[in-house]
């Protein structure tokens, strides 16, 4: 099981028509925070990032241009990004997502190899496998997936170790992280093939973040493990106070 490259034709698309000079994406129909219904741009941004195309990694090195918008009521500003990015994040989750598993089900791949497959360093792949390893349990996937598909055959799909010609922890913690990652990748691979509507998203694990931020607002920072813990949000009655006052 694997993530599918996002068709670089989209990709092309929007590099092509979106920034400054070039074309405006359409504007949100309400705003994030408050629902109000206009919303203004305001200005742009310059992200450089790393996704998966076409298979292989493909570096933005004259940067990315994401449009800015902000509320006319509350002020609250946001950015708008094209569905193939996700935030925080230099590596996209789909490069993380295929480098994992490239590593984690290749009985001979080894970190010195995949990092130069899809451009990373060594470290950052080793640090994605423990991050990956704490997104989720993956029993509480896996049960999901089942209650979605109850014929869906999750014991013969879910691995109960890593395939390896060489030792690929050196302690009994760490193969137990690389095992953890890899049963999280290959559920949530099998969670979304169970879905009524596929997601859009080739990416099983872009969907799954993207998703946990639209649920719950968490988001899976770069140098936090995991995801945040969800936002409290306290909604205010009126304060009693008349307007002009």
């Amino acid at each position: 099981m694997s993530s599918i490259a996002i068709s670089w034709t989209e990709i092309k698309h929007y590099v092509e028509s979106t920034g400054p000079g070039l074309g405006q994406p359409p504007r949100p129909d309400v705003c994030a925070r408050c629902k109000h219904n206009r919303i203004w741009y305001d200005g742009w941004r310059l992200v450089f990032c790393v996704i998966l195309a076409e298979g292989k990694p493909y570096r933005f090195d004259d940067g990315l241009w994401l449009q800015r918008v902000v509320c006319s009521l509350c002020r609250f500003s946001w950015t708008c990004r094209p569905n193939f990015l996700y935030p925080h994040r230099l590596f996209q989750p789909d490069i993380i997502e295929s480098a994992a598993l490239a590593y984690l089900q290749n009985p001979a791949g080894t970190y010195a190899r995949i990092s130069k497959q899809y451009g990373c360093s060594l470290t950052m792949l080793w640090g994605w496998i423990g991050w990956l390893s704490q997104l989720a349990e993956p029993a509480a996937i896996i049960a999901e997936a089942v209650r979605v598909d109850p014929s869906l055959p999750m014991a013969e799909l879910i691995p109960h170790s890593v395939p390896q010609d060489h030792v690929k922890g050196r302690s009994p913690e760490r193969q137990n992280v690389l095992l953890r990652a890899l049963q999280f990748l290959v559920a949530n691979v099998a969670l979304a093939r169970t879905q009524t509507v596929p997601p859009s998203d080739p990416s099983p694990l872009r969907w799954f973040l993207v998703g946990q931020f639209l649920l719950f607002r968490r988001k899976a920072f770069v140098s936090r493990p995991g995801l945040s813990p969800t936002i409290e949000v306290v909604q205010r009655g009126p304060t009693g106070i008349k307007p002009g006052a």
